[in-house]
């Protein structure tokens, strides 16, 4: 499995050409090869697609893949005008990733909703995002937050959904999210084994503390095992809020990858 970072993990140091130019530069000066990007498109009129593969070039990092943001509910949106959806953008995604020459896009998605008749209406919306991805040449998989691997009853919003999805639509598990939502990650990984093609690795302390990674809670070990064993290629380390110099801590989490044998080539 290689390794490589999340860029939301910088995100107040990637809003302008310039400073996404530097801070590529430092993310490879750390070690990192491969990054999967995210809050670098639609949000600021002085980045571009362009742009953005010109700073890729120039520090010869590898762009994986990106996420974005999906909103499933009408009052989600309000509140985020500004903000493209995937429903919305997919051709200009489509456009940036081919650029980009990033193979994978993921949709992270706001909690999912309890009943099944909102569940099989957004599965269908993911179908069709899915196949329209897959036509040209991407892969799609979903990124959820904690509610939905938490249990409500006997089942989860998770394997709700997961009942009405085509098979090319994939799982991107954030293990922070999975331990919050008091799922076990490994079981996660074997459960849903074939159809995770790469994860976020988030760490914490306590839920409103996070950590470089393999230095709070989740069972970065175990994790690691599993990912391996069942086929994971990619896992992003991430961390969107710090205690100390940012880039200090996407080195330590950098570190922490390597040592546990993972592939940064």
């Amino acid at each position: 499995m290689k390794f490589g970072l999340q860029m939301s993990s910088l995100n107040q140091f990637i809003q302008t050409p310039e400073d996404v130019l530097e801070t590529f530069k430092k993310v490879k000066a750390i070690g990192y090869n491969y990054v999967q990007l995210q809050w670098l498109s639609g949000l600021s009129s002085d980045l571009s697609a362009e742009s953005v593969k010109e700073s890729l070039d120039k520090s010869e990092l590898i762009c994986v893949g990106t996420q974005d943001i999906m909103f499933n509910y009408p009052e989600v949106k309000k509140y985020y005008p500004e903000v493209k959806d995937i429903y919305d953008n997919t051709d200009e995604i489509i456009a940036r990733n081919t650029l980009w020459q990033a193979k994978y896009v993921s949709g992270g998605m706001m909690p999912l909703p309890q009943h099944e008749n909102e569940i099989s209406e957004i599965a269908a919306q993911l179908n069709a995002v899915s196949k329209k991805m897959n036509d040209n040449g991407l892969i799609f998989d979903i990124h959820l937050t904690y509610t939905a691997y938490s249990a409500n009853g006997n089942t989860t919003p998770l394997e709700m959904l997961w009942e009405h999805l085509n098979d090319n639509v994939l799982l991107q598990p954030d293990f922070y999210h999975v331990v919050k939502g008091k799922s076990d990650p490994v079981a996660l990984i074997e459960k849903y084994s074939g159809r995770i093609a790469h994860a976020h690795f988030k760490d914490f302390k306590t839920l409103d503390s996070l950590t470089p990674v393999g230095q709070g809670v989740v069972p970065y070990k175990e994790i690691i095992e599993a990912c391996v064993k069942h086929g994971v290629k990619y896992c992003w380390a991430e961390q969107e809020v710090w205690d100390k110099d940012p880039f200090e801590c996407m080195k330590e989490s950098f570190d922490y990858l390597v040592s546990m044998g993972l592939n940064n080539s």
